[in-house]
């Protein structure tokens, strides 16, 4: 069946939190999700679906990812909901996380606003990004809100950007610009989607390419491993924290004792 097209995500729903067309060159995903695109378990179930369907349904071509709202890419994961909704990490974000990272043609993230958090990070699973340069953050501010940073939230960055630059963008939350993103090479180019367009373009010729996805998954072997690591790393997260609590404990006795003497 020949679906017409754009179409919406989910499919069948009145929700229209993404957008599906097709061109000569690309093909595109639309972030519709008023009013800042949240990764909710709704949109992500909507993302997963519209990977799917353009895996399934339409003509392998480079894939282009960006916002209709000039303001936001993304503005992160809906974090209150993420916390309290079962499996989301494993079954719906990191999932998201893979399709992106193991999408059979070359993808291009366009993003022309702010990109917080999640936003940043499924960016990042893209293999370039073009950036606006006028307006818009590139910014991981978990370290603000005390919320933590996973081992596959981690190593996409660390993977893709080198562990100095993953420094300032984890530890130090730093909100970089546009110029700045290209100066550390966490972008590969200014502009919106003339520019994008122009990129995939030029990277229409690896459409085909079988082993290109192959070759990205050994590249990008150990942001995807982890993303199969829940509940390993959930338990030896919490191994790591008891053995840390346990040794102040006792260090801390042995210290009282200590001052007691002094």
């Amino acid at each position: 069946m020949s679906p017409n097209l754009p179409i919406t995500f989910p499919l069948g729903s009145e929700e229209k939190l993404l957008r599906v067309s097709t061109t000569e060159g690309y093909n595109l995903v639309e972030y519709t999700s008023a009013p800042d695109n949240r990764y909710t378990p709704e949109f992500i179930d909507a993302y997963l679906e519209a990977l799917a369907f353009i895996r399934i349904h339409l003509e392998p071509k480079v894939l282009i990812t960006t916002s209709v709202f000039p303001k936001f890419f993304s503005n992160g994961l809906d974090f209150e909901r993420a916390i309290v909704t079962e499996g989301f990490m494993p079954d719906r974000y990191y999932r998201l996380m893979r399709a992106v990272m193991e999408f059979p043609q070359p993808t291009i993230a366009v993003v022309n606003g702010h990109a917080f958090a999640a936003g940043f990070m499924i960016a990042a699973c893209h293999d370039f990004r073009i950036m606006n340069p006028n307006k818009g953050y590139l910014c991981m501010n978990e370290v603000e809100f005390g919320a933590p940073i996973l081992p596959p939230m981690m190593s996409i960055y660390r993977v893709k950007f080198g562990t100095a630059i993953t420094q300032k963008i984890t530890l130090q939350a730093h909100r970089f610009t546009a110029k700045e993103a290209l100066a550390n090479k966490l972008i590969d180019g200014l502009g919106g989607m003339e520019e994008g367009i122009a990129l995939a373009e030029k990277l229409s010729k690896f459409a085909n390419a079988v082993s290109y996805a192959a070759i990205r998954k050994e590249l990008l072997k150990e942001v995807i491993t982890d993303t199969l690591s829940f509940e390993q790393d959930t338990e030896r997260l919490t191994q790591r924290q008891e053995l840390e609590d346990d040794y102040y404990e006792k260090k801390g006795a042995e210290i009282e004792k200590k001052l007691a003497k002094l």
